[in-house]
């Protein structure tokens, strides 16, 4: 499907979508729990992977209304796990299939066939579990169990490989400690972590290393908070073309939230009160930034750059190259396709900002890339080819840009 956005002058409220992060860690820990709700969770093509996962994980669940209520499984059950397109539900199965004697096949889609998870891997196998698949582990590959506890290392080049081994350590009969390199995307774990602590296991961090104790999963009721990185389309949508006021901004780890003080530096005018963000239309500067921690952010930086006055910088974005897509090939490629002068780095990209002419981009399945692209033809008039995937995480996005006043159509 592709979809055309023009030109457009927007002014509205919306309510923000619930958080794809949070919507993952509750699913999974209430499927480990006796009984539990998660409450306002996020439906989307990622998040359906993980429910689908969780009930062949032996959990059982109902939807009534905003919420889901669980009967969690004691036992995780082997099977055939078809994770899609999501990452986040591959990688923490990895882990938790590791902890059965069992053997099992866990597969995705085109995309995320494409994925390496050599490194957990190579952790998981260090502490007894089998694997069989190619040189990088992507999907589809075999793993068994079961893993033993101790002590462990991995670099943090992926922080959903942390987020793996801090959902299964747990379930083993004694204490194991990690330590993690330097750390990227340590928001995601901190997540990771407040999840976990609400789901009654003990996790003691000092820095970069985790003591993990055996516990029992048992999360009785979660809020899902709104997803920071969704919001951060609509609010660049206010910046660009009018004025959103956006409802039930409530905190969270996320640490995607920092996109209100990146904005803010490039400047634009954004209000915060209470629960309540307010973004108007602004003359945007060109900034550098560090995307170590909040690499989701960047392809929206990024089309913000290309309107921005001035020499944008990204860096410290390498882990970018290992997403749905290689973030800073796909960005840079599509920037040029709309006239815009960027370029490639060995970590990220430089992006001179000026005019954006209409045009077309791809974007190649990946969901934050038709949602960023999109934003540019609020200014202009783009065509993002392969918009469905906004579905992956966001699949009111368009809906929600036509209630803005919006002009999006389907071409």
């Amino acid at each position: 499907m592709d979809i055309r956005i023009s030109k457009s002058e927007i002014d509205g409220e919306i309510t923000a979508p619930p958080s794809k992060s949070y919507t993952h860690r509750a699913f999974i820990s209430s499927s480990l729990s006796p009984k539990s709700v998660v409450c306002n969770p996020l439906i989307s093509g990622d998040t359906i992977a993980t429910l689908i996962s969780c009930k062949k994980m032996g959990a059982d669940f109902v939807k009534k209304n905003r919420n889901i209520y669980f009967l969690g499984t004691e036992t995780i059950k082997p099977g055939y796990y078809n994770t899609m397109n999501s990452g986040t539900t591959l990688r923490i199965l990895l882990s938790l299939l590791s902890t059965t004697p069992h053997s099992s096949v866990v597969d995705g889609d085109e995309s995320l066939r494409k994925r390496p998870n050599r490194e957990l891997v190579s952790v998981l196998k260090k502490l007894g579990a089998k694997f069989y698949g190619n040189y990088d582990y992507s999907a589809p590959l075999r793993v068994r169990g079961k893993i033993n506890p101790g002590y462990l290392e991995i670099s943090g080049k992926s922080s959903q490989f942390v987020t793996s081994l801090l959902f299964a350590l747990p379930l083993l009969e004694e204490e194991s400690t990690l330590k993690v390199g330097k750390i990227k995307s340590r928001p995601y774990i901190d997540i990771t972590l407040d999840v976990l602590e609400r789901s009654n296991i003990r996790i003691e961090a000092e820095g970069s290393t985790f003591y993990i104790y055996p516990s029992e999963f048992r999360l009785k009721e979660f809020k899902i908070p709104p997803d920071y990185s969704s919001m951060s389309y609509l609010i660049s949508a206010g910046l660009l073309a009018g004025k959103v006021v956006i409802e039930n901004a409530i905190d969270s780890k996320q640490g995607d939230k920092r996109f209100l003080d990146v904005a803010t530096e490039m400047g634009g005018t954004i209000k915060k009160r209470g629960n309540k963000i307010t973004a108007e239309n602004s003359e945007l500067e060109a900034i550098e930034f560090d995307a170590g921690d909040t690499p989701d952010i960047v392809p929206t930086v990024a089309v913000l750059g290309a309107v921005a006055r001035g020499t944008t910088i990204i860096y410290n974005a390498e882990h970018l190259r290992i997403k749905e897509t290689d973030r800073i090939k796909t960005v840079v490629e599509n920037l040029k396709r709309l006239g815009v002068e960027a370029r490639e780095t060995k970590d990220g990209m430089v992006i001179r900002g000026g005019s954006v002419r209409k045009g077309t981009v791809d974007s190649h399945g990946d969901h934050r890339i038709a949602m960023a692209f999109s934003l540019l033809g609020l200014v202009g008039q783009v065509t993002v080819r392969n918009a469905e995937c906004v579905s992956i995480s966001y699949p009111d996005y368009f809906e929600d840009l036509k209630k803005l006043g919006a002009g999006v159509e389907t071409v």
